[in-house]
């Protein structure tokens, strides 16, 4: 939920809060107000009603009105005066029941007690309570709609600066030099945070720089002691004076300064994956790769004898070439070393996905960690950065790499995102082509 989404309900709520309690105590407010004005026209009646008495010593004639109603009855001892909330039938329909405002007090005439009832109608009361309550209801409806549309125009404009720097922070790329672009504000908390923004993503791009900078010299500057090392090997390797001890522990020097040179070219192409350094992106047919990369691997497969068994269609994906090239060839060239001898090596490839298959042992670690750095198994003389570069290079194009172990069979499934896999292009694909080239 958004943060002018969440403000925008809990305002509203408590608006609503606010004027419901507001309005009941109005009402209770507004109805007492009434009341006390009925009151004081029941005190006037009672006024007349004790002057007449005091003046002729009589009771007044009683009277029954729509709205108003005077009654006398003898009593035994003084009543207590009091008013009184009571119902009555209505003046016209005797099936409905009118409320009305009762004062009860005694008066005393030629030495009888009489209760004197003088009773008013509250309907015109009742009525004029629900006109404004009414016109209160209204007030509030229209208010809540103007600070509704004040939150959805106002606020949303006062908060623009903040998801324009929000924006500008999910587009911040550290391969290209575009700073974020700001939109002015005269709100001190917003030009803060463009301010903290502006600075870090500086000092990000700085930093990526000097690391960038350091992996290409690092890179550079070991690839040629190695190289001299490498070559002064091989030199010493073809003396025809070495004994055979000595040839055993160069050639072991030599293997190690091989995986050495290896293990430094692939940290280096990790590293400028996760950079982002190979960002120029060309319409690449995956099948024609699948095809070539078989091909070049032809003698591996020869040497396992492997039945490879492929079930492609035609996928065209916008990617890098060179990185294309580097995720098949991890994912195949990983396929066949860790084969088994005469086992078999399984193509699928759709436009949504790509799925190889293959035999070979189970694994000696745990399959969650197998897309991590340096994970491979115990008799493995690889460097273990062959999937992690492959993982690496499937997060940077938003694909999905899985690991999966299904009927006895190890399952690598590429799943491309929809809008990057192009239509099938209108040539016919090929399924179960079987190439067996283990007795060529």
């Amino acid at each position: 939920m958004k943060l002018f989404t969440r403000y925008s309900r809990i305002n509203i709520l408590a608006s609503i809060l606010a004027l419901v309690l507001g309005s009941i105590g109005y009402y209770i407010m507004i109805r007492g107000i009434l009341i006390h004005e009925l009151d004081d026209a029941l005190k006037v009646e009672e006024a007349e009603i004790l002057s007449h008495v005091r003046t002729l010593d009589e009771l007044p004639e009683p009277s029954s009105y729509r709205d108003q109603q005077i009654s006398f009855a003898p009593a035994a001892a003084p009543v207590r005066r009091r008013f009184m909330n009571i119902t009555r039938p209505e003046y016209r329909h005797h099936d409905e029941s009118q409320p009305y405002r009762q004062l009860l007090f005694p008066v005393t005439v030629k030495g009888q007690v009489y209760t004197v009832s003088v009773t008013k109608s509250e309907e015109e009361t009742e009525d004029l309570l629900a006109w404004i309550m009414l016109v209160t209801a209204g007030m509030i409806v229209i208010l809540l709609g103007i600070l509704f549309m004040a939150n959805r125009l106002l606020l949303r404009r006062i908060w623009q600066p903040f998801y324009q720097t929000l924006e500008g922070l999910r587009r911040f790329d550290l391969s290209k030099r575009e700073s974020i672009v700001h939109t002015p504000t005269a709100i001190d908390e917003f030009r803060n945070l463009q301010t903290v923004v502006e600075v870090m993503t500086e000092k990000i791009r700085k930093d990526y720089e000097i690391l960038r900078d350091f992996t290409d010299n690092a890179s550079h500057e070991m690839q040629t002691p190695l190289a001299i090392i490498n070559s002064k090997l091989d030199l010493m390797i073809q003396d025809q004076q070495l004994e055979e001890k000595h040839l055993r522990q160069l050639q072991a020097m030599y293997d190690a300064v091989g995986r050495l040179r290896t293990l430094n070219q692939s940290l280096l192409l990790l590293t400028k994956i996760e950079n982002n350094q190979f960002a120029q992106a060309t319409p690449v047919a995956l099948e024609a790769i699948i095809d070539k990369k078989i091909i070049q691997l032809e003698d591996p497969i020869k040497v396992k004898q492997l039945t490879i068994t492929t079930d492609v269609q035609p996928c065209e994906l916008q990617m890098n070439a060179y990185l294309t090239d580097i995720l098949l060839n991890n994912l195949l060239g990983n396929a066949i070393r860790h084969n088994s001898e005469r086992g078999t090596l399984d193509i699928v490839l759709r436009p949504e996905f790509l799925k190889i298959s293959n035999t070979g042992a189970p694994l000696s670690f745990d399959p969650a960690t197998i897309f991590d750095r340096f994970t491979k198994g115990g008799h493995s003389e690889g460097t273990g950065l062959g999937l992690a570069i492959a993982k690496q290079i499937c997060d940077n194009y938003g694909f999905v790499l899985t690991y999966s172990h299904e009927e006895g069979l190890h399952v690598l499934r590429i799943q491309f995102r929809p809008s990057m896999a192009g239509g099938i292009r209108p040539t016919e694909f090929r399924q179960n082509a079987i190439l067996d080239l283990s007795h060529e």
